[in-house]
């Protein structure tokens, strides 16, 4: 049932979050699709794009126009810029969690009374709008990755456990968890990708929305051929995480596991320069950094085994949902697994250290039916109760929940 006639919706999206081959502009693809279904959404897209933009990316959005932003740049800031761009976001956490004076006054001239519901892309986006729930308007807003969990993943990686890793991880992310629990009760409804998320915000609905596989018309594909060795990651490079996961598997599993298996190969596949890598490992044999592909799907069907070594970052790993969807065998971290629910975490093989993670990966290189036949399970298990129509039904029925039909 759609929306009344005389009512639009609002879709709100930074311009990291409007690209198909990455997780986060995926889900973006999917909330779009499903306010679509309920009626005429305007699009506004945060960044410093130019002119009509990427409206392939909205095909049917009634409207298309960009709100002008620095804070959601996806220009590759060098040098001094870059220091001072992240000192700024660091520092001075309530200013990045404000509202931003070009976004408001370019919504200003957007919104009208006829926009009933406003929906946005993580809570930095919303933050930056100035957007606030009234008696004619809900706001409802995808958190996805929780912005505390993903400083505190960066503190790690970049700073380390030393002094400016323990001072950045005691007063910065505790500053952005209190933005958080500051600027989003006004908002009307928070999606999270898992139910350990959650603020329990009093007077702000909540539901748990999984990341689903993108593509909804995934080829049959038959297992690879039982000589084929293929180690598989897939992820982006951009995404700090996966670096070290991948980087944590090169270094205290893969020489073990290629030792074991001469013949296998471990391709890593994702946008990003993934062969950057390859000066941090010069002898490491058997190692394709292959990076962007047109066809994803291409890098499953030649997979014997998927692997996603991350231990850290927030929300759930999509490319894990992903592998199940296209009937590969994943052998995963214990975080890795987090956000599936039950019956997907008891059957993805698991290990948080090298030699359990090893093992694993050799019981299922070394024996291709039960490679198959654990695909075949994750992935009857993935379209049971992961699919993007289950994804886009929920969203619709959430948003009925709270402003009816």
């Amino acid at each position: 049932m759609a929306l009344n006639p005389d009512k639009r919706l609002l879709l709100i999206i930074p311009d990291g979050s409007i690209n198909h081959r990455m997780g986060g502009g995926q889900r973006s693809a999917i909330l779009f699709s499903a306010l679509k279904s309920l009626g005429p959404v305007d699009v506004v897209v945060l960044g410093e794009g130019t002119g009509t933009g990427p409206q392939e990316f909205f095909p049917g959005a009634a409207s298309f126009q960009w709100a002008p932003s620095s804070r959601f740049s996806v220009i590759k800031k060098k040098g001094l810029s870059h220091l001072i761009y992240n000192l700024r976001r660091f520092l001075f956490v309530p200013a990045l969690y404000a509202p931003q004076a070009s976004v408001t006054e370019a919504l200003d001239k957007l919104v009208t009374p006829a926009h009933r519901l406003i929906a946005c892309r993580y809570a930095l986006t919303y933050c930056a709008t100035g957007l606030t729930k009234t008696p004619g308007r809900d706001v409802f807003v995808d958190i996805d990755d929780r912005d505390d969990q993903t400083f505190q993943s960066t503190a790690t990686a970049v700073l380390g456990t030393g002094v400016l890793g323990c001072i950045f991880r005691k007063y910065v992310v505790p500053s952005v968890l209190r933005q958080l629990y500051r600027r989003l009760p006004g908002t009307s409804f928070l999606w999270y990708a898992k139910a350990e998320d959650d603020l329990n915000l009093p007077g702000v609905g909540s539901a748990v929305l999984r990341n689903v596989p993108f593509n909804t018309d995934i080829p049959a594909g038959a297992p690879p051929p039982s000589a084929r060795q293929d180690v598989v990651f897939v992820g982006s490079h951009a995404h700090r995480p996966n670096q070290d996961g991948v980087r944590w598997f090169l270094r205290e599993c893969w020489p073990t596991l290629h030792a074991r298996h001469p013949e296998a190969r471990f391709r890593i596949v994702g946008l990003g320069a993934w062969q950057q890598l390859q000066a941090e490992f010069p002898d490491t044999p058997g190692v394709e950094y292959v990076g962007t592909i047109d066809d994803i799907a291409t890098a499953y069907f030649d997979a014997r085994l998927v692997v996603s070594p991350l231990f850290e970052g927030g929300g759930s790993k999509i490319k894990v949902i992903e592998a199940c969807a296209f009937g590969r065998p994943i052998v995963v971290s214990r975080h890795s697994a987090q956000g599936f629910g039950d019956a997907i975490a008891a059957a993805l093989p698991q290990s948080d250290d090298a030699a359990g993670f090893i093992d694993l990966c050799t019981q299922y290189l070394a024996d291709p039916d039960a490679a198959d036949r654990l695909g075949q399970h994750l992935q009857d298990l993935q379209r049971a109760h992961f699919s993007r129509a289950a994804a886009e039904a929920q969203i619709a029925a959430d948003i009925r929940s709270v402003i009816g039909s």
